[in-house]
């Protein structure tokens, strides 16, 4: 009778292991984690599709600046100019927080280790660019102050608005900038590694 009750426990616990091993972490699961990380990925291109448009509005501010013009950055069209960087910050903040809901909900699923591995990096990842977006607006709002400053007093000083490079808040923004990128190198070699997308 103990043997017999020694062999049913082992297949109860066999038939346990299988459901947590296939059930929990099953192919529905994992399909789902593929789906939302693709999802989450998506949003990820959005907002770096958007960090490339600002950066080359940036470049060409800076040449006009260099060149001694500040036309670009005074008058109507500064203030163009500073809606614009507002209206692409805005997206960036709306596709991170998008794709920071997407990781998420991967946690929430059953098994799918590896996914959720991933999604974790992403969202430390999102964490770091969303800190960094609030030190990009202080950064802006001190550009803005300034070029009015200058405007009032009709000396336009290259050297002042350098000077900000040099700030706490152009600091971080580039540490931040930088961990996001390293967090989000690192997820695609997990991906690539445990074959995510395969």
């Amino acid at each position: 009778m103990r043997k017999c009750l020694v062999v049913f426990l082992v297949a109860a616990l066999s038939l346990a292991m299988l459901s947590v091993l296939g059930g929990c972490g099953g192919d529905a699961n994992k399909e789902e984690a593929q789906s939302l990380m693709k999802s989450g990925d998506n949003y990820m291109s959005e907002v770096q599709l958007s960090a490339e448009e600002l950066q080359t509005m940036q470049g060409d501010l800076t040449a006009s600046a260099m060149g001694g013009d500040p036309s670009a950055l005074t008058g109507e069209a500064g203030a163009a100019m500073q809606a614009q960087v507002e209206e692409i910050l805005d997206s960036m903040e709306a596709s991170l927080k998008a794709a920071q809901g997407e990781y998420e909900k991967i946690l929430a699923l059953d098994g799918v280790e590896d996914y959720k591995e991933y999604a974790n990096l992403m969202l430390e990842a999102v964490d770091a660019y969303m800190e960094q977006l609030g030190y990009t607006r202080a950064l802006i709002g001190m550009l803005v102050e300034s070029l009015s400053a200058m405007a009032a007093s009709g000396n336009f000083d290259l050297t002042a608005l350098m000077g900000l490079m040099e700030s706490e808040e152009y600091t971080k923004i580039e540490e931040l900038g930088a961990k996001g990128d390293d967090l989000v190198e690192e997820a695609e070699q997990l991906k690539l590694d445990k074959k995510l997308e395969s």
